[in-house]
């Protein structure tokens, strides 16, 4: 019921914009990053360069996020945390 009322409120404001809704998608496309650093990954970035002085999982890291938007994006980058990485702690400061 939470969706539907969500989506019937979404659909209305749509309505009432100028755009097209090719226009709106291309927009929010355009905001919102297709990846984001997820936590399990920077922790797998810093693993290997602490523990095994690997570089690579950090550099392939860091190439994804330089172009955020792209859709060309690797899916290991694109997809949920996996089972468990959602109970993950970050405190601001540390």
């Amino acid at each position: 019921a939470g969706f539907l009322l969500w989506h019937a409120r979404w659909a209305a404001r749509l309505a009432r914009q100028p755009q097209s809704p090719t226009e709106v998608v291309a927009t929010m496309r355009a905001h919102n990053p297709l990846v984001i650093p997820r936590n399990h990954q920077v922790e797998e970035a810093l693993t290997a360069a602490v523990e095994q002085g690997d570089l690579g999982v950090t550099q392939r890291l860091l190439e994804v996020l330089s172009d955020p938007y792209a859709s060309t994006a690797p899916a290991a980058f694109t997809a949920p945390p996996p089972a468990g990485a959602e109970s993950y702690q970050t405190f601001c400061g540390t």
